[in-house]
């Protein structure tokens, strides 16, 4: 597999986790802020808005849930369009858009998914155990360690200070 390869199956992987964690329990900015101040260069949400909705979409495969297939359906692609988890007014900086909440509120409720808010340090948690998921995943497929870190910092983005977070069980 390329890294390219290596990098979009990483991204997926995790985007997908996020998206769960949004239908289930939170909602982008709440998620984002979290990951930022646990040390996340970046939040996942904001990085799938830069990223493109409809390439994310499009490169996931069947859809985890149907907020993110909604979300390009109604026209957010992310920054390039102007909205998607956030707003982008005159393309700059990402600005919280509650109308997000509402949608995925509403396909939670259509759904029937009871969505139950959790602590802070309990997303954290949920996102380090679907990390420690994908990097189990990708040493078995002959990664090495160190290659597979790497891919985490560089890909996620992930804190280089919090790999040996991922290290313990």
């Amino acid at each position: 597999m390329t890294d390219d390869a290596l990098v979009a199956s990483l991204q997926d992987a995790f985007w997908r986790e996020v998206e769960i964690l949004l239908f289930h329990h939170t909602n982008p900015w709440e998620l984002d802020e979290v990951l930022v101040a646990w040390g996340f260069a970046m939040g996942p949400c904001e990085a799938q808005d830069l990223v493109g909705l409809d390439v994310v979409r499009q490169r996931q495969g069947p859809p985890v849930t149907p907020v993110l297939s909604r979300m390009v359906a109604e026209g957010r692609m992310g920054k390039k369009g102007g909205v998607g988890f956030y707003r982008y007014p005159g393309r700059g900086g990402a600005v919280i858009d509650p109308l997000i909440e509402d949608l995925i509120r509403e396909e939670a409720w259509f759904a029937r998914v009871e969505r139950v808010e959790v602590h802070d340090d309990a997303l954290v948690t949920k996102v380090l155990d679907a990390l420690r998921d994908i990097l189990f995943q990708m040493r078995s497929s002959g990664l090495s360690e160190h290659d597979a870190e790497q891919l985490m910092t560089e890909a996620l983005h992930f804190p280089v200070v919090r790999l040996n977070d991922l290290r313990t069980v």
